[in-house]
Parts: structure tokens; C-alpha cells; sequence
């Protein structure tokens, strides 16, 4: 569904301006929401050094949907001109652009260097000889330009300059609205919105797709989901996380209230019509039938450090579990409940020093598409893997690893050690 492209094709040119944070999931959201709307898509090279990257498409209408998805995009502009310096953009003619009499006013956005504010007006000022015959209008234009400057040395100029009018600007305004701080009910290991929102792109939510995790605890990862209007199910052994019983984690308050619980957060957002319910019960049971009826899994399995991996020994006590087993548990449940071409988005816990490809478990029907890592520590880290079910999955199938197994074993070790 997606193409790789030829560069050098007649189609216009947009600089993408992402948020420089979380470097390595931003390419992988921007392609993924081009599979999920069948989006043709050609890059010139993404770099995690710096936010911009220029991007072609087969129809403009395509920008917007790329706007109103990708979480990690702070806006995207047309590409007029672009230039290794700023006398280069000084210098250009513009003689192939229409002149317009809208009013418009002109943004800098940089990226290396933070250019003084007299810097700017200048370069502002000195852009005269635009096709802009309109009046300038700082609070309401009608159009809004953008020179875009990335620096490689602070003490010397930009390396790259771009120019053109904004086309449109992200809906990053939503992790604002379903931040963590602002939510009706959360825990201590409640994920930040903006890693949630990323989940959900890089799983390819849909209207109407089934969403479950298997680990819901407060119910954070599918709230993205039910805002995307998927139909949402989760588990967890834990269910005074899923009730909202004892003691609150929200600073200045006591105990949780009634209606602090993950579907009270679901009823604070509107989304109670997306959300089927939840129940208590250990993961490595097999509660639920292992038949192909989940479009999508997403969770983040506990890793003994605020909250511990259990399950139910025979004795009906909670005995800790390994995460090794967790995970390969994890990906044998998968690979029989997924239909075809679902996905299982998942975080994995993992030691910086120790850490290597061979280490992660893999499963013959499952195929591994991305793998983010998000550093926490000088130590640790936790990557985030994106697995396909590219086939049924037969009785003789089961999860492996192909190297060492064990360092996942090692982590709560490791993350609390001094040294």
C-alpha cells in the first residue's frame, strides 16, 4: 500500500516541522498514518538530528490528514524556495509565484540557533521583494509565511533556509486535552498522552477495529483508540486498578471517589460509547478464547519497578512472573487472537549495555515492523515494538528468543543497583 517513490517527481514539496521529541517513533507515525489512509508518500531522507523533513505527495488534500493525526507534526509549509543561506532567499526572484493581495504576516522558525528578535525583523524586512502586495497583519492574516533556518554552528549561519506559506498546523493541541495532569482518574503507571496517541497511530486505529490490552491497569493506552472511534476491551489482574479502590496517587487527595476509574475516565471524555467493558483475571490463564477476533493489541506490561508482574500460582495466590515468560506469553496470545494483518504494539523493557536485537521475542507469525527505543535512565531504556500477524498461526507455533533471554529477567535489578 505504501510506495517508496523516485525523488524528482513534479509534485510540490512540503518541509515537515515535527516536535523534537522522541526522535525515533516520528518517521515510523508519519509512514504509518500514510498506510492507514492510503497515502502515497516519497521523503527526501529523515535525519533524528533535526524536525524537519520534505515530503511529496500524489494530493494536497493528503496534508491535512497527515495534520489532523500525526501527534509528533507542529506544522507543515509549502516549499517555495530553499536555500543554504540566507542571501540565497534574499536573492531569490519569486518571478514564479502569483501575486497576491491577501494580507499575510511572516514567522521564523530555527532550529540550532535561537535568532534574536532584532534579528528577525530584519530578515523580515529585508523580504520586500515577495509577490505580497497585501497589508501585513500580525493577530488575524490571511496567510501566514514561514523562513525556516536549521544551524549546524551556532556561531556561524544557517545551513539550510526554507520559505512558503504554512499549509496547516498539527492537532498537538490534544495531548493538551487528555494530558495526564488534567485526567479524571490515573495511577503510577499511567502513560503520558503523547506516547499513548503515537501507540495508537503506530497500530493503525480505525473506526470500528477491536482494540484490547491484555494489562489495562488505569486504562490510559486505550483512550486514544476509543477517541479514534475503535471499540475497546481490556484486562488486568489488579482490579482495584480497574475499580478505582484505595489510595490515590493524584497529590492532595486521599482515596479515589466513586467515579475514578477507567470508565469514569472514558465518561469524562465522551468516549463511554467506544468502551466495552473490563474485567479482572491473570493474562497467563488463558481466560479468553484463542481464536483470530482482535484487529489490534496495545499495552505496556509491567516490569516490577511500580508495579509488579504477577500471575496466580495453583495455590490461588499471586506469585511473580518473570518477563521473559510475560512476554512470550504476550506474543503466543497474539499471534492466536489477532486476525490477519492485526497489530501488536507493546513495550519492552530493556538494558542499555546489555541490549541487542537477538534479545527480543519473536513469534513464526508474527513479523516485527518498528522498534522505537525511548531512553529513561543512563542504564535503562524501553522500546517499543510494533509486530504484524502475517499468518495464522499453527498449534507447533510458539514465541522464541534467539539469543539471551535473561536480561529482561535482570532489569528491576539493574534499574535500583548503584552502580
Amino acid at each position: 500500500n505504501l510506495r517508496t517513490m523516485l525523488v524528482g517527481s513534479p509534485k510540490k514539496r512540503f518541509l515537515v516541522v515535527f516536535a523534537h521529541v522522541f526522535q525515533e517513533f516520528r518517521l515510523p507515525e508519519l509512514l504509518s498514518v500514510c498506510q492507514l489512509h492510503d497515502i502515497e508518500l516519497e521523503h527526501d531522507g529523515y535525519s533524528e538530528e533535526h524536525p524537519y523533513c520534505i515530503i511529496r505527495v500524489a494530493d494536497e488534500k493528503h496534508i491535512s490528514t497527515l495534520l489532523n493525526r500525526c501527534v509528533m507534526i507542529q506544522f507543515i509549509v509549502e516549499v517555495w524556495e530553499e536555500h543554504r543561506s540566507r542571501e540565497g532567499l534574499c536573492k531569490a526572484p519569486f518571478s514564479n509565484y502569483p501575486t497576491s493581495s491577501y494580507s499575510f504576516n511572516i514567522l521564523l522558525h530555527s532550529f540550532g540557533r535561537k535568532v534574536p528578535a532584532t534579528e528577525k525583523i530584519d530578515l523580515i524586512e529585508s523580504m520586500e521583494h515577495l509577490p505580497l502586495s497585501g497589508k501585513v497583519d500580525c493577530r488575524d492574516p490571511d496567510r501566514v509565511f514561514y523562513i525556516v533556518e536549521r544551524y549546524t554552528d551556532r556561531t556561524a549561519g544557517p545551513t539550510d533556509v526554507y520559505f512558503g506559506p504554512l499549509v496547516g498546523r498539527g492537532t498537538r493541541e490534544i495531548l493538551d486535552k487528555f494530558s495526564v495532569k488534567k485526567r479524571l482518574y490515573i495511577g503510577r503507571t499511567t502513560m503520558d498522552a503523547q506516547l499513548s496517541f503515537l501507540m495508537a497511530n503506530l497500530a493503525l486505529i480505525r473506526p470500528g477495529c477491536l482494540t484490547y490490552d491484555p494489562f489495562l491497569g488505569t486504562g490510559s493506552l486505550l483512550i486514544p483508540p476509543a477517541y479514534h472511534a475503535s471499540y475497546c476491551f481490556g484486562s488486568d489482574i489488579d482490579i482495584k486498578a480497574l475499580k478505582g479502590w484505595g489510595k490515590s496517587t493524584k497529590q492532595g487527595e486521599e482515596r479515589y471517589e466513586q467515579d475514578q476509574n477507567v470508565e469514569g475516565n472514558m465518561l469524562s471524555y465522551g468516549l463511554e460509547r467506544y468502551y466495552l467493558g473490563c474485567h479482572a483475571s491473570d493474562f497467563s490463564s488463558g481466560v479468553l478464547r484463542r481464536v483470530p477476533f482482535f484487529d489490534v493489541i496495545v499495552t505496556d506490561p509491567p516490569y516490577g519497578i511500580r508495579e509488579a508482574s504477577l500471575r496466580v500460582n495453583k495455590d490461588i495466590k499471586n506469585s511473580q512472573y518473570s518477563l521473559s515468560e510475560q512476554f512470550l506469553e504476550l506474543l503466543n496470545f497474539a499471534a492466536a487472537t489477532l486476525v490477519l494483518g492485526g497489530r501488536l504494539v507493546y513495550w519492552i523493557p530493556v538494558i542499555r549495555d546489555l541490549y541487542t536485537p537477538a534479545s527480543l521475542p519473536l513469534h513464526p507469525a508474527l513479523t516485527l515492523k518498528y522498534n522505537c527505543q525511548q531512553v529513561l535512565t543512563k542504564k535503562s531504556a524501553r522500546r517499543l515494538l510494533v509486530m504484524i500477524k502475517t499468518r495464522e498461526c499453527s498449534a507447533e507455533d510458539a514465541s522464541f528468543v534467539q539469543g539471551d533471554n535473561t536480561s529482561h529477567n535482570q532489569y528491576r535489578e539493574v534499574y535500583f543497583s548503584k552502580t
